[in-house]
């Protein structure tokens, strides 16, 4: 690899005139291939940092050098350099790797080649790297492990192809097949079986595999198994637990039990917990933060809690070296001492900020999200930090970040990224009980950048382009955020829609279309305020006949302009399957900047999750919703309170509470309304939860009236499925009371995304 590094400068006209280029302007910068041209140009040039125009450096060329070598797409790059007017025109020569003219299987006998081939997901025609190879062997040995062959090995050799290319051959050792049947633990006399297999990622194959593909063993999976089931022992205070390792116990048709032997051996509290020798803080200001103490059953989960906190204690302080190690001390039977010995080290101030590996993110994209700048006191937490947020931004494979000695009590910060695809094309049909089947496309671009034409990405923007079109409804919308307006931590976006409902009601359809802009100011890490402005055309168009007078005497178009603000604060754990935290949503919206709308509405929501024994969960929503015209007119159809369906009162259907038109019987809404939703989930199976819950609401004609003597109740039973394209829930529940006969119509049964947004 490094001989073309040290060949790299060799200029046309002789070894002896290398040097006299450094620093001289670069003229052009030329491609030339030796052998076939398997990579195009573009490709080529997309990974050179050297351009015509700059001045020439060795040490960037061999830097380009590397980025070649690590794409894996050439086999040999060498620099030639030839003297052009005042300047040094480059020649980048390039031996590129041979075109892959096909993929054949060796050792196959499950599967057939054209199924293998399909799963490596490669294609004959362009230069393979290195890591699409890996990928592929990869994708193969998952494809197997999914169908229960957990020792299979895949591996490769090139071969040449018949037109001057390679064939890539896979050799493919498919061991025997074995999904698993039971799990059983021997030895376990203190904790149960099922509390164990909690905490293992391998499951006993079960009547849900085919969605959740348990009853696979994959790679490694039963050594970090063996350690997470030592570790809870550990947890629970059995210090000196061990085993001898998981048993595969065949048992005919393809299948297996897994025995694991335990020996617990006896459990351990905590005499005591002190320090060795400091300097930089005293005892008494670790101790209050210390999570394992004196009478505490011992736990190797707490005591690496500690020496975590411990850590971020001096790297706080700009002590990026310290060390901390636990003696662990049998004080008198069960019981033993701990003492922390802390090596402190110097301290140390942020060098340089060094980013690589950001093909196509912008630099400040990266560096406006670490919190460290040069000079600072080093800060451990602050690298930590910097780590979640990069992983988090969702543009990369990973994000590594590291600390290397800088100058003279200076540490360098080291930002390593790998970039993923962050736009993505999805098309397909959804359903729901609202709004029947929807065919929708979607066109996302996570990391969007506007001022970077046709290619668009790198800016850390957020790009969203959404069709749906169905029996009920009709939808467009488009919409641009950029979370750092100005530089700041502000997000600035703006959406434009078009919208046309047809489910809202059987007398009249409704098409908003118009556009929105709004700022958002984080208030910490778990709040946000946001303020908006929104105008749109509101078009109401009524059935014909008799029973739709009331709605007819409606039928017009509106133009609602108006500004409003929310504060939300969200500590939920996720926005899928939330375990623990809470969510307050508080609104104000006054319509009438302009328009011919004249409203002000406030609205409050809130959500609490417990995680219960045995990973039950209880939760409870609550929301309060109000809407006053601001003028002699009443308020508008399209902003007025409802309840029913699948978000609020499950017994009842969609829109069905609240009052109503005393010819058509049809629901007009109410000013004023609120909701509550208790519910309790129980794991049925992996990935699948049942539910059962209790809801209750009403929806009052005047404004500011709260009263709940009309108060509608239900309750009932459902299934949460976390599924790969996303969380899905079905509920039947049936009313309880309904003051309003009309709209109880007996039981309802409601499937939805359960996304807790």
């Amino acid at each position: 690899m490094f001989l073309s590094a040290l060949l790299f400068c060799a200029p046309m006209t002789g070894m002896a005139q290398m040097l006299d280029f450094e620093g001289k302007n670069i003229t052009s910068v030329e491609i030339r291939y030796r052998g076939s041209k398997t990579v195009d140009e573009a490709a080529i040039r997309s990974r050179l940092s050297t351009q015509a125009g700059q001045k020439y450096s060795t040490e960037k060329l061999d830097a380009d050098i590397k980025k070649l070598y690590e794409s894996g797409q050439v086999d040999d790059v060498r620099w030639l350099a030839e003297t052009s007017g005042s300047g040094v025109k480059l020649i980048a020569e390039v031996a590129t790797r041979p075109a892959l003219e096909a993929v054949g299987f060796v050792g196959n006998n499950i599967f057939s080649e054209k199924k293998l081939a399909k799963e490596s997901k490669l294609k004959p025609g362009g230069a393979l790297s290195d890591e699409e190879i890996l990928a592929a062997r990869r994708n193969i040995e998952a494809y197997y492990q999914g169908y229960g062959y957990p020792d299979v090995t895949v591996s490769h050799k090139m071969q040449p192809g018949e037109n001057g290319g390679a064939a890539l051959i896979f050799i493919i050792d498919e061991g025997v097949k074995n999904e698993v049947r039971d799990i059983r633990f021997e030895g376990n006399g203190s904790i149960k079986a099922a509390d164990l297999k909690k905490v293992m990622k391998t499951k006993e194959k079960g009547i849900f595999s085919f969605i959740t593909k348990s009853g696979r063993v994959e790679g490694n999976q039963l050594d970090e198994d063996l350690e997470e089931v030592l570790d809870y022992y550990r947890n629970k205070g059995y210090l000196r637990v061990s085993s001898t390792g998981i048993q595969r116990v065949p048992t005919g048709d393809g299948k297996m039990d897994l025995v694991i032997p335990i020996n617990e051996g006896g459990k351990y509290s905590v005499h005591g917990v002190g320090f060795g020798k400091m300097s930089v803080f005293r005892p008494d200001e670790l101790y209050p933060a210390l999570t394992l103490v004196g009478g505490n059953p011992y736990s190797a989960k707490k005591m690496r809690a500690d020496i975590d906190m411990i850590r971020s204690y001096y790297g706080s302080r700009g002590y990026a070296d310290a060390t901390v190690v636990p003696d662990i001390d049998n004080a008198s039977g069960n019981s033993v001492q701990i003492t922390y010995r802390i090596t402190e080290g110097g301290r140390y101030r942020v060098g340089r900020v060094n980013i690589s590996g950001n093909t196509k993110s912008k630099d400040k994209v990266i560096r406006r999200e670490v919190p460290l700048k040069p000079g600072d006191w080093f800060n451990s937490v602050d690298v930590e930090t910097t780590r979640t947020r990069l992983r988090n931004l969702n543009y990369f494979n990973d994000a590594q970040v590291s600390t290397a000695p800088g100058g003279s009590g200076y540490r360098d910060l080291n930002i390593l990224v790998d970039e993923k695809k962050t736009g993505s094309l999805g098309f397909g049909v959804g359903f729901s009980s609202i709004d029947n089947i929807v065919g929708y496309v979607t066109v996302e671009q996570t990391n969007f950048d506007l001022l970077n034409p046709w290619h668009f990405t790198g800016g850390g923007q957020r790009f969203n382009a959404s069709l749906r079109a169905g029996a009920e409804r009709r939808d467009f919308t488009m919409s641009l955020v950029e979370p750092w307006f100005l530089d700041r931590k502000l997000s600035l976006g703006g959406e434009v829609f078009y919208r046309n409902a047809l489910f809202f009601s059987d007398f009249y359809s409704q098409t908003n279309m118009g556009a929105a802009i709004f700022l958002r100011q984080p208030l910490g890490e778990r709040a946000y305020v946001k303020g908006e402005y929104r105008i749109e055309s509101i078009e109401l168009d009524a059935e014909s006949g008799p029973d739709a007078l009331y709605f007819q005497g409606l039928d017009d178009s509106y133009l609602r302009s108006s500004i409003g603000v929310n504060y939300v604060y969200d500590s939920r754990d996720s926005n899928q399957t939330p375990r623990e935290g809470h969510k307050v949503d508080v609104g104000l919206n006054y319509a009438g900047v302009g328009g011919d709308v004249n409203t002000i509405t406030f609205s409050a929501s809130g959500s609490k999750y417990w995680n219960l024994a045995w990973d039950t969960i209880l939760s409870v929503n609550a929301e309060i919703g109000m809407v006053d015209s601001t003028s002699d007119d009443e308020v508008p159809i399209f902003d007025r309170q409802f309840l029913g369906g699948a978000r609020t009162l499950r017994g009842f259907e969609f829109r069905d509470v609240g009052p109503r038109d005393a010819t058509s019987k049809e629901v007009i809404g109410g000013n004023s309304m609120g909701w509550l939703s208790l519910e309790y989930t129980v794991p049925l199976f992996e990935q699948v939860r049942g539910a059962v819950f209790y809801d209750a609401g009403f929806v009052n004609a005047d404004a500011y009236d709260f009263d709940t003597s009309n108060l509608h109740t239900d309750a009932g039973l459902g299934l949460r499925l976390n599924l790969p394209f996303g969380p899905l829930a079905f509920d039947y529940a049936v009313p309880l009371e309904s003051p309003d006969p009309e709209s109880d119509k007996g039981g309802q049964f409601q499937f939805y995304l359960d996304y807790k947004f």
